[in-house]
């Protein structure tokens, strides 16, 4: 059962246009597993919808229309090299990863192969290329028993558990859970004995590690991409 939302700021947002795209992709992927947040959502768009009618209109330029249409029919660039156009989406993904990921994330994780990068013995990040500028967006992969280091954060962190469950010292978090970290929250993620644990992670800032371990912070990445 999820116990962890999104904000109802955060929402209302996401509903609005107004959160960058890495941040939206989390709602978006927490909506695949949530009922109660598919339903706010829904009544914060009717609620938009409604304050837009009562708006009053603008003049716009008699020419708007035709431009509109020439670049609905102008081709697309990327077309004939999508991942998309090729026909299977999911082909680049981890062979052992692509039945697990909720079917909206494959249009993104599809368009490379992951580059898994072990961050641990028990660790590992793939990071998500889709064109932000203020965001890191990623994968992580905590193995069956295994946990983090102890980390601080330095900015805002959104997690999205995909596959498996974990812990830290607030609780404990399943598929669908949608959880934000911000600076000065210090937490160490367990992952279950049972299974590994897969979450979709969205960073504004690098960790920080904390204890013996802080003499890495100089090396600690953070790639918006």
């Amino acid at each position: 059962m999820i116990k962890n939302h999104p904000p109802t700021q955060f929402l209302a947002d996401y509903s609005a246009g107004a959160l960058s795209l890495a941040p939206a992709i989390s709602v978006t992927t927490h909506l695949q597993f949530c009922d109660q947040c598919r339903e706010a959502v829904s009544g914060l768009n009717a609620l938009g919808g409604e304050l837009l009618s009562d708006c009053e209109g603008i003049e716009i330029s008699s020419s708007l229309l035709a431009e509109t249409l020439d670049r609905l029919d102008a081709p697309m660039e990327s077309a004939a090299t999508s991942p998309s156009a090729q026909g299977d989406t999911t082909a680049l993904i981890d062979s052992d990863l692509a039945n697990e990921l909720p079917d909206y994330l494959h249009k993104f994780v599809g368009r490379s192969t992951l580059n898994w990068r072990s961050l641990s013995s028990s660790v590992s990040v793939a990071p998500i290329t889709v064109g932000e500028s203020d965001y890191e967006l990623a994968l992580h992969r905590i193995e069956a028993g295994g946990k983090t280091p102890v980390h601080d954060h330095q900015g805002t962190e959104v997690t999205v558990v995909l596959k498996g469950t974990f812990s830290d010292e607030q609780g404990m978090y399943h598929e669908g859970d949608f959880l934000i970290r911000e600076a000065g929250d210090v937490h160490q993620p367990i992952a279950a004995q049972n299974e590994s644990c897969v979450c979709l992670s969205v960073l504004s800032a690098p960790i920080k590690l904390t204890g013996i371990k802080q003499v890495l912070n100089p090396f600690m990445r953070f790639n918006p991409s």
